[in-house]
């Protein structure tokens, strides 16, 4: 991932908008009653991440970037739960910080040069696991992201529900489930 660092400032090339994390949380609370936790995956600067601060079920926050780990803390305090680790560490289980039988948020990315065939083994993985996965992409279309591709194949569902067209770019959110 590029990311930009200027002064106190840390954030990725462009910031989510603010519409786009009402959004993401929109579609996420569909599934709170389901789930007695979740995971939030790439906290990032946090626009999206402060949405889910206060909701009816507790989210233990994954971020790897050392400078969004310092800035989670500065802005969101200590006491929030931030697993400062890469996605990939975290164990497909019922634990705390196990990816198993949970709602996952992510913004992490999952396009391009991030897409890797550990990514699509972890996401497998949980959704077999009894997760749902609530994911926000730039690219609008499933068929243009490998994962979500590769994922249907296998025969999971993968549903873009809305696109935020005030976002800079424009930001979709799917939700992947096991049928």
């Amino acid at each position: 991932m590029v990311y930009l660092t200027k002064l106190k400032h840390t954030g990725s090339v462009i910031s989510s908008s603010d519409k786009f994390g009402a959004e993401m949380l929109e579609v996420s609370q569909r599934y709170f009653s389901q789930y007695a936790r979740g995971i939030f995956i790439g906290t990032g600067s946090g626009v999206v991440a402060q949405y889910f601060m206060d909701v009816p079920i507790p989210f233990n926050f994954v971020e790897k970037h050392p400078a969004f780990v310092q800035q989670f803390h500065a802005r969101f305090g200590d006491d929030k739960p931030l697993l400062a680790k890469d996605f990939f560490t975290l164990p497909v289980d019922n634990s705390e910080e196990g990816l198993g039988q949970c709602l996952i948020v992510s913004c992490m990315p999952v396009t391009g040069p991030f897409y890797s065939e550990k990514l699509v083994e972890q996401f497998r993985d949980a959704l077999n696991s009894g997760s749902t996965i609530v994911q926000m992409s730039y690219t609008p279309f499933i068929k243009q992201i490998r994962l979500f591709d590769g994922l249907q194949r296998e025969g999971f569902s993968v549903q873009r529900v809305s696109t935020v067209f005030f976002n800079i770019p424009p930001a979709s959110v799917f939700v992947l489930r096991k049928v």
